[in-house]
């Protein structure tokens, strides 16, 4: 709901000359210090305080535009002018344009190795043959390095997948991909890229063209440099880099290539095949504290994807996928979940079962995000026919086998069983010897903390890690009896630690110190039924846990498992 001097106003961001819609532009308001950014038709939603707010928008090339809001005006066509061009020609001798070389060469020197930090928002649409089938959306914080992303840390995420041909596809790790690229050192999974290129190599494998040129809005001085492969057999990339020449910092770059032979994406499953691969990315660099910094990557790509299952008409799919992944706030951070993924190579759908659903964060939250007129996101995400991360990891959902063969298990009132632990989330080379080595069962508490304006919001899970469990010695009843309650007992824990949360936390930094302690006795907890139990095999411990569980939860496992039933 709206206070009452908010104002929620509409626009759609054109190019003056081209009247063409300009996407990924920044829309800021500088009073409540909030902001958003344009989605690829040049439309934005924003929430100003006060009638009485300005916004800037800005995208790179163009000239930085301010628009004082109208009480009695909600839609706004705005157009941004390109910055004044000093120069429109072509180069084509190679002796007139060897300082290209020596600019590309040069912008390579400003790279800071200062490690810095900014939320992001994520955002992932699938489509085959014009109907979304998929949606990933998430927030993060960032690791950046100079040019370089680093790392992404999960704060919120959430899924929809719709149905096509009867089937569910999914990019199950896109933002891996972006992390993958990089920009100034060899990629083994992209095309070459003219700035991992020495300037010997440069001129070897690229024509540089000067497009043009103008100065920005502090009068520095902006190159756009066309790159064209001499090889274009789809091993290199194409595009145009921007470059401010007054302080040698490359400011954008394009990355294009169809057909690609280098590509990081492999089949859903080994029979099925995917070709035809083809890459639209652009990257732009910002300025903070004085250091230039990771700002934006947009990423679409098309794949044929030939699918095991189906006709010889239906087996064929053309995909095509746009993801973009914005840093906006480097000087605030998330705080993230308290929860710890120890293998960061975990994809997106992954980390987005493990932690559960956000509902007061998707609700609330006042961050950038990608908006449009009809709210699509929403509408699929809640379309009574897409399967969401809500759904999606349950025991009962249609993509129970394949995909998600070891999703992170949060506690219900429903019993587990272990299986054999499978080679994608089995520890390396378990521990031999002693029998207490031959186990492990990691059930990890989750905290989440959520602040919007006065309203604070907890979330707690009991969850079990699959990628740091095992379970090596013989399973029978005993055993599964041994691991529910093992796990009962510590969703006791996570409502006891909830409870202590709910009735004295007023900020993170004291639910930190509530958490921190809580986890000290939670291990010693767990390590003495461990020890009393051994394993499930001392009846009378056995009891006395189960009695705990059955007056807290009302469940009885040793009558649901019957452990000692042979022995009598």
């Amino acid at each position: 709901m709206l206070g009452q001097n908010q104002i929620e106003i509409e626009g759609i961001i054109l190019d003056k000359e081209t009247k063409e819609p300009i996407p990924f532009a920044n829309i800021y308001n500088k009073s409540s210090k909030k902001g958003t950014i344009s989605n690829a038709d040049g439309y934005f939603r924003i929430l100003n305080n006060e009638v009485t707010d300005t916004i800037t928008i800005s995208f790179i090339g163009y000239k930085e535009q301010i628009i004082k809001i109208k009480a009695d005006q909600k839609n706004y066509l705005i157009y941004l002018e390109v910055n004044i061009l000093l120069l429109n020609e072509v180069t084509v001798t190679p002796k007139a344009n060897s300082y290209l070389f020596e600019l590309v060469q040069a912008s390579k020197k400003s790279i800071s190795s200062i490690e810095r930090k900014s939320k992001a928002y994520y955002e992932l649409k699938s489509f085959a043959d014009g109907s979304q089938i998929e949606l990933v959306e998430g927030y993060y914080n960032i690791d950046v390095k100079g040019y370089s992303l680093m790392n992404l840390h999960l704060k919120a995420g959430r899924i929809a997948l719709g149905n096509h041909r009867n089937r569910f596809f999914v990019s199950l790790e896109s933002s891996r991909a972006l992390l993958m690229l990089n920009l100034f050192g060899r990629n083994d999974y992209f095309p070459v890229n003219p700035m991992e290129l020495s300037k010997s190599k440069l001129r070897k494998n690229y024509y540089l063209n000067l497009e043009s040129k103008y100065l920005d809005g502090t009068n520095d001085s902006i190159y756009i440099i066309e790159y064209i492969p001499k090889d274009t057999s789809g091993l290199f990339f194409n595009g145009k880099i921007w470059i401010n020449k007054t302080k040698n910092h490359l400011i954008k770059i394009t990355l294009n290539c169809d057909n690609t032979l280098k590509h990081p994406f492999l089949p859903l499953f080994p029979s099925d095949k995917i070709s035809n691969v083809s890459f639209n990315l652009t990257q732009s660099f910002n300025t903070s504290d004085g250091q230039i910094v990771f700002n934006h990557t947009d990423f679409i790509y098309k794949i044929d994807y030939v699918s095991r299952i189906g006709t010889t008409q239906e087996q064929k799919s053309t995909f095509l996928t746009k993801a973009v992944l914005y840093a906006y706030d480097y000087e605030n951070s998330f705080n993230l979940p308290f929860f710890n993924f120890k293998d960061f190579n975990i994809g997106d759908y992954r980390k987005i079962n493990a932690m559960p659903y956000n509902d007061f964060f998707w609700t609330y939250h006042d961050e950038y995000r990608l908006n449009d007129s009809i709210n699509t996101n929403e509408l699929f995400f809640i379309d009574s026919s897409s399967l969401t991360n809500k759904t999606l990891f349950k025991s009962n959902t249609i993509l129970k086998h394949g995909l998600f063969e070891h999703p992170y298990i949060s506690w219900s009132g429903n019993r587990i069983k272990f299986r054999e632990i499978l080679s994608d989330t089995s520890v390396a080379n378990a521990p031999t010897g002693f029998k207490s080595e031959q186990y492990k069962l990691a059930v990890k508490i989750y905290l989440d903390i959520n602040s919007y304006r006065d309203s604070t919001h907890i979330i707690t899970s009991t969850i079990i890690d699959p990628y740091e469990s095992f379970y090596h010695l013989p399973m029978n009843n005993q055993t599964h009896c041994f691991i529910n309650i093992y796990f009962d007992l510590c969703e006791i824990a996570r409502r006891e630690l909830e409870e202590k949360l709910n009735a004295q936390t007023n900020n993170v930094y004291q639910a930190k110190e509530i958490y921190s302690d809580f986890l000290t006795r939670f291990e010693i907890k767990s390590n003495e039924y461990l020890k009393a139990v051994v394993r499930g095999t001392i009846e009378k411990e056995m009891i006395k846990y189960n009695n705990i569980v059955y007056e807290i939860l009302g469940i009885d496992n040793i009558e649901l498992f019957q452990p000692y039933k042979n022995e009598k």
